[in-house]
């Protein structure tokens, strides 16, 4: 598992997980990164933080750890933090905490079901929901670098048009992305309805 967090999320999270336990306590809390969504579980608690992953992935950490996190992640004065954790390590920027419990869990595999006329859109959407593999394995690895592709030339025309009234690439990147993005949560609230 690798991603990028903000401090404040990442405090803001610890704080609400570790409310009422002890450093000592043999509960195990369950992350699982989802590209643009951390979902934290521990007995009695579940939340959701927006990080940056490039992989899906699920582990099993100790409560323990997390304290240690916490104290630590105090004394950095970045706003963003890069977490890795592997099987025994759990890294926060240059610190590293080992415990034999940090544990990968596994992930069922999805699939993913979209129709023959989904929009741009919605293929465009499918990397902020699905890993790349995933994306692989099913088959549509094609059909998103073609709109990927579709979405560059359009971007490119449309700055054409646009450059003599202020308008610069950058600008219309970042807009298109956004609106990826929230249709890509919005995907994600119907698909994941149930879960």
């Amino acid at each position: 598992m690798d991603f990028q967090i903000s401090k404040r999320d990442l405090s803001a999270a610890l704080r609400q997980v570790l409310q009422g336990r002890k450093a000592d306590s043999a509960d195990l809390m369950d992350m699982t990164a989802d590209r643009s969504t951390l979902t934290v579980v521990v007995t009695g608690r579940s939340i959701e933080i927006p990080i940056e992953a490039q992989e899906r992935s699920s582990f099993s950490i100790p409560i323990g750890v997390l304290f240690k996190v916490k104290k630590i992640s105090g004394t950095y004065e970045e706003k963003s933090f890069r977490i890795r954790i592997s099987e025994g390590k759990f890294r926060l920027q240059g610190m590293s905490i080992a415990h034999p419990d940090i544990k990968a869990r596994p992930i069922a595999r999805r699939i993913i079901d979209i129709p023959e006329d989904a929009t741009p859109r919605d293929i465009l959407s499918l990397p902020l929901i699905f890993s790349m593999n995933e994306i692989e394995e099913c088959g549509l690895s094609l059909k998103l670098l073609d709109e990927q592709k579709g979405l560059a030339e359009q971007l490119t025309s449309a700055f054409e048009s646009l450059r003599d009234y202020g308008f610069d690439r950058n600008e219309l990147s970042a807009m298109a992305k956004e609106k990826v993005r929230a249709h890509a949560d919005a995907m994600k609230r119907v698909l994941f309805a149930g879960e």
